[in-house]
C-alpha cells in the first residue's frame, strides 16, 4: 500500500465521492476514506446495497447517490471503506485505524469532507431506552430496513424531522404525534428572504407537498411546542411537553428527537484550523475561501463540514476543491479551473437560494428549552446541567475550565454530544454569546482506539513508533 498520495479524501459523502472522482479521473493518486464500508455517507448510506423499495421509499434525493456512487466506483477510487481517522496534521500527514490496526499515511493536500451531524439538546429523560436521533433511525433504516415499532413520537425541528415523520408515515409507523419546537408564525426577518427562496421553488414545493401529507394522513401536529420530556423509569413509556401553555402527554414506545444539524468539526479543530461563528444558526464552522481551502495551505474543508447547506451544495463544493487542488498539483492551468469553476459557482448559487429563508424558519433558539438541572448533559461521563452550574457559581468561566473540573466533555465522543449544550447552558448563565464562552479543545486520538494499537501503528519506512510520535504532539 502507498504511504503518500496526491490526495487524501476523508468521507465520501456527496463532497467526497465528487472531489475523489474528478480528482482520480484527472490522474492524481488519491485515497478515499470512510468510516462506513461502502462509500455513499450519511445521506445516501448504504444506496449501493438497497433495494428498489427501498430506493423507491426514501426517493430521488436518495437514490441520486446511486449514481455518484457508480461514478466513484467506475472511476477505480482507492477506497478504504471500515476506515476511522483518528488524527489529522497541517503537514499533510494523517492517522486511521483499520480492522484493528493503525496507520500513518501523508498526502500532499487533505480533503476534510466530514458532512454533518444532528445537533444534540439534552432533555429529561434522553437518556432512558426507546429515545434516540431522528437521524439515527434513518441510518438504521437505509441500512439494515429496521423501522421502529409501537407508537412514535417526534419532536424537535427542522426539515429532516418531518422528512423522517414523511417516511415512517410511508412505512405504516403508527406516529402517535409531531411535536415541533418551531413557531407557527415564522419569525418576521424570514419574510425578506422569500422572493429570493422561491426563485429556488423546487426545494420549497418539496417541503409544501410533505407537510401535506402529513396532514392529509391526520397525523397529530404541534407546532411551539416547549419543555419536551421523556417520561419513564427503565424505558420510555411517554413524552411530556407544553404547547400554548398546557401541558401534553403522549403514549409512546419510541422517542424520535431532531433539533437540526451542524458541521462536524473534530478533525478542523484537531488539526488547528481556524474556527467561526455563526450567529444565526449557532454553530462553529471552520473558515475557508470559495474553495474550501483552510488556514492551512494542505487542508480544505468540503460539503456539510464546513456549513450546512444540504447535499446538492455539498456536490459543488466538493468539486470546486478538486478543482483547485488540481490546479495547484499542476493537472490544470488556472484559466481551465476557473472555466470549469464558473457553472458550477452558477449551480451552487442558485441551489442555495432557499437557504437564507430556510435557515431563519428553523434557527436554533435555545429559549425553546428549560434545562434542568437533573438533566444528564455528558452522556460519556454522567455530568449533569446542575454539575455544571454549580461550578459556574464557583466562579468557572470557560468551557475548558469547565471540562477539567466535571469532566464535561472528556469523555470518548470529545464532547461531540455535550459540547453545544454546554456553550448554550455557559452562555446563558453569563448572557453572553455562546462562542464567548470559548470551545473545547480536541485532542488526538479523535476516535478512542487501544494504546496497544498506537503503539504498534505501521509508520513505513520510519518504523514502528506510533506511541513516541503521538506523544510528542503539542
Amino acid at each position: 500500500m502507498s504511504r503518500h498520495y496526491d490526495v487524501i479524501v476523508i468521507g465520501t459523502g456527496p463532497a467526497g465521492l465528487s472531489a475523489a472522482t474528478l480528482l482520480t479521473k484527472m490522474g492524481l493518486n488519491v485515497l478515499a476514506l470512510d468510516e462506513q464500508q461502502r462509500p455513499g455517507g450519511q445521506i445516501y448510506r448504504n444506496v449501493e446495497g438497497a433495494s428498489e423499495a427501498r430506493l423507491n421509499l426514501f426517493g430521488p434525493d436518495y437514490s441520486v447517490g446511486l449514481d455518484l456512487v457508480n461514478e466513484f466506483r467506475a472511476a477505480n477510487v482507492n477506497y478504504e471503506g471500515g476506515a476511522s481517522v483518528w488524527q489529522v496534521e497541517p503537514d499533510g500527514r494523517i492517522c486511521y485505524s483499520k480492522d484493528g490496526k493503525s496507520s500513518r499515511i501523508s498526502a500532499n493536500y487533505i480533503i476534510a469532507a466530514t458532512g454533518a451531524m444532528e445537533r444534540p439538546v439534552p432533555i429529561e429523560g434522553w437518556t432512558l431506552p426507546g429515545v434516540m436521533g431522528a437521524g439515527a433511525a434513518n441510518n438504521l433504516a437505509k441500512e439494515a430496513g429496521l423501522t421502529p415499532k409501537g407508537k412514535v413520537v417526534l419532536a424537535g425541528s427542522g426539515p429532516l424531522l418531518l422528512l423522517e415523520a414523511s417516511i415512517l408515515m410511508k412505512k405504516g409507523v403508527e406516529i402517535a404525534a409531531i411535536l415541533e419546537t418551531t413557531d407557527l408564525i415564522p419569525p418576521v426577518d424570514s419574510a425578506p428572504k422569500l422572493p429570493k427562496a422561491l426563485m429556488g421553488w423546487k426545494l420549497l414545493y418539496k417541503g409544501t407537498t410533505m407537510l401535506w401529507e402529513l396532514q392529509r394522513a391526520g397525523i397529530p401536529h404541534y407546532r411551539g411546542v416547549r419543555n419536551i420530556r421523556a417520561l419513564g423509569t427503565d424505558a420510555l413509556s411517554g413524552v411530556e411537553a407544553t404547547v400554548k401553555g398546557e401541558t401534553l402527554n403522549f403514549d409512546a414506545d419510541m422517542l424520535l428527537l431532531h433539533f437540526g444539524v451542524i458541521p462536524n468539526t473534530h478533525i478542523f479543530r484537531q488539526a488547528g484550523c481556524q474556527m467561526a461563528w455563526d450567529k444565526k444558526l449557532r454553530y462553529w464552522y471552520p473558515e475557508c475561501d470559495n474553495w474550501g481551502r483552510t488556514n492551512f495551505e494542505k487542508i480544505f474543508a468540503a460539503g456539510d463540514g464546513s456549513q450546512v447547506h444540504g447535499a446538492v451544495t455539498a456536490r459543488h463544493k466538493g468539486t470546486l476543491a478538486a478543482l483547485e487542488i488540481a490546479c495547484c498539483l499542476g493537472m490544470i492551468p488556472e484559466s481551465e479551473r476557473d472555466d470549469l469553476a464558473r457553472p458550477v459557482l452558477k449551480d451552487l448559487r442558485h441551489d442555495n437560494l432557499p437557504r437564507p429563508f430556510i435557515d431563519t424558519i428553523y434557527a436554533h433558539n435555545p429559549s425553546h428549552f428549560e434545562f434542568e438541572n437533573e438533566t444528564v448533559l455528558c452522556r460519556c461521563e454522567n455530568v449533569t446541567v446542575g454539575d455544571v452550574r454549580k461550578v459556574l457559581d464557583e466562579g468557572a468561566r470557560e468551557l475548558n475550565e469547565i471540562k477539567t473540573i466535571t469532566r464535561c466533555g472528556m469523555g470518548p465522543c470529545q464532547g461531540r454530544m455535550c459540547g453545544p449544550a454546554l456553550a448554550e447552558i455557559v452562555g446563558e448563565y453569563l448572557s453572553v454569546e455562546p462562542d464567548q464562552a470559548g470551545l473545547l479543545v480536541v485532542r488526538p486520538p479523535l476516535k478512542p482506539i487501544p494504546m496497544g494499537e498506537v503503539a504498534a501503528m505501521d509508520l513505513g519506512d520510519e518504523g514502528t513508533d506510533g506511541g513516541n510520535w503521538l506523544l510528542d504532539k503539542k
